[in-house]
This record gives structure tokens, C-alpha cells and sequence, in this order.
């Protein structure tokens, strides 16, 4: 996802350099584990089918997606390993995840407050489209008990749907936030078999529940797991240095 405003569950996506032009990237979905991509597939073929929908009647199927791996992260005490829509801050070596103060599992939810208390200058000086921060749709961790640190992402996967197409400068950010570009998978509708999809209830976190008994594990270790170590989460973040 790309956009200008800074913000939280629009389905805008990250704040980008370049004023989001789009160079043409293959769209590829086979970097995925199998399980990673039934999930990820299953978000993409139920949002294709019954999208959110905006107040001008607008079909919002990116958010539809975030939306959904969200509530399941939440309903997990924010320990799936599926995360939406965190934001990084760019200016850290490796760039940041933007998280709670109050618990490191969980995406900061409003980006322009933590730019205000963090940042001298707030929004004025590191506006949206700066390259400040970025915002994939997806991170895939490797323990959901830890938090989304770049030691810990097992892959990034940007969402698009027709007629999006993928923005180079964008997947080059991302790759710097993964570590490294075969972490990274852009996948669209025609990279998933929405053909089985059952329309059931919350058929999301059932192919979440699938994906990590695959894995040996089960929604209720992962409920209960507790962080070692546990404590303030993330230390503060410094500023970076104000773009003119």
C-alpha cells in the first residue's frame, strides 16, 4: 500500500519518497511458505469477495485484509505471527518497529501522536511522503511472542489489487526493513486459489489456527506464551534528522 497521510486502519499504507510513483514489478508469491501463503491468500480471497466499504460506498479491500489479520492478532493478545500494517521508522540501522510503549507486541495505533511526542517538529517537520516511515501490509514474524524487529521477520508481503501495481522504491524500503529482498514477496488476487475459498465464519483466523498447528503450535500456547524478559518494551526512539 502507498499513500500521503499518516494515519491508522485507512488502508493508506506507508508514508513514501517519490510521491508514489510506480515503476512495473512482477507480482510473485512463491517466496512464501505454503502455510504463510494460505493464510495470507485466504485475507486476499475473502476481502476480494466481501471488501469494507468506505462511507462514499467505496470498495476498501486492502483495509478489508488489515482489518482482518488485525482482529486476529488481537484476539491472540497480539502474538500472531501475522501483523498488519506496522509502521518503521526509516531513520533507525536496522529501521524500527513503531510499537506500544505499554506492550512491544502491538503496532503503535496512531502514527501522528507517536511523530508528535517523539519527534521535534511533529508532522510539520517529517510530513507524509517523506520517507520517514514505511508501513507494510503484512509481517510475517518468525516468533510471534517477540516483537517485529528485523531479527525476527521471516518475510514482509505487500497486498495489491487491481489496478495497484507494485512501486519499486517502495519494495526496496522494505527490503531494507526484512534485511534482505528474498524476505520480501508482493502478491496479488491472481497469486491465490480463491476457488476453495468456504466463505465461512471467520475463515481468517481458521487458516491462522491451520497455518500454526502446521508449525507444531496451537492458538492456545501462543495466548499464553509470555515474553522473556518482559518489560518497558522498546526503548524511546531518538529523532531522525529533519528532512528540509
Amino acid at each position: 500500500m502507498s499513500g500521503d497521510a499518516y494515519g491508522t486502519g485507512s488502508g493508506s499504507g506507508s508514508t513514501a519518497r517519490g510521491g508514489g510513483q510506480t515503476t512495473s514489478v512482477q507480482l510473485r508469491g512463491a517466496g512464501l511458505d505454503p502455510q504463510d501463503k494460505k493464510v495470507v491468500c485466504k485475507a486476499v480471497c475473502v476481502c476480494s469477495r466481501e471488501p469494507d466499504e468506505g462511507s462514499s460506498g467505496q470498495s476498501l479491500k486492502q483495509q478489508c485484509v488489515s482489518r482482518n489479520l488485525r482482529d486476529v492478532d488481537r484476539s491472540m493478545d497480539w502474538q500472531s505471527p501475522y501483523k498488519s500494517e506496522v509502521n518503521y521508522d526509516m531513520s533507525k540501522v536496522p529501521p524500527a518497529p513503531i510499537m506500544r510503549s505499554a506492550n512491544p507486541l502491538e503496532a503503535h495505533p496512531y502514527l501522528p501522536a507517536w511523530i508528535k511526542k517523539y519527534w521535534p517538529g511533529g508532522e510539520d517537520e517529517y510530513p507524509a511522503g517523506s520517507g520517514a516511515v514505511r508501513r507494510p501490509d503484512v509481517v510475517i514474524v518468525k516468533d510471534g511472542a517477540l516483537p517485529p524487529t528485523q531479527d525476527n521477520i521471516k518475510n514482509i508481503v505487500e497486498v495489491k489489487f487491481p489496478p495497484q501495481a507494485p512501486d519499486l522504491g517502495q519494495t526496496e524500503d522494505y527490503e531494507t526493513i526484512a534485511g534482505a529482498p528474498n524476505k520480501v514477496v508482493v502478491l496479488g488476487q491472481q497469486n491465490c486459489d480463491c476457488s476453495d475459498d468456504d466463505g465461512g465464519e471467520n475463515p481468517v483466523k481458521a487458516a491462522v489456527s491451520d497455518a500454526l498447528s502446521e508449525l507444531g503450535r496451537s492458538l492456545r500456547a501462543l495466548s499464553n506464551a509470555r515474553l522473556p524478559g518482559a518489560g518497558p518494551g522498546l526503548p524511546p526512539p531518538s529523532a531522525p534528522p529533519v528532512i528540509p
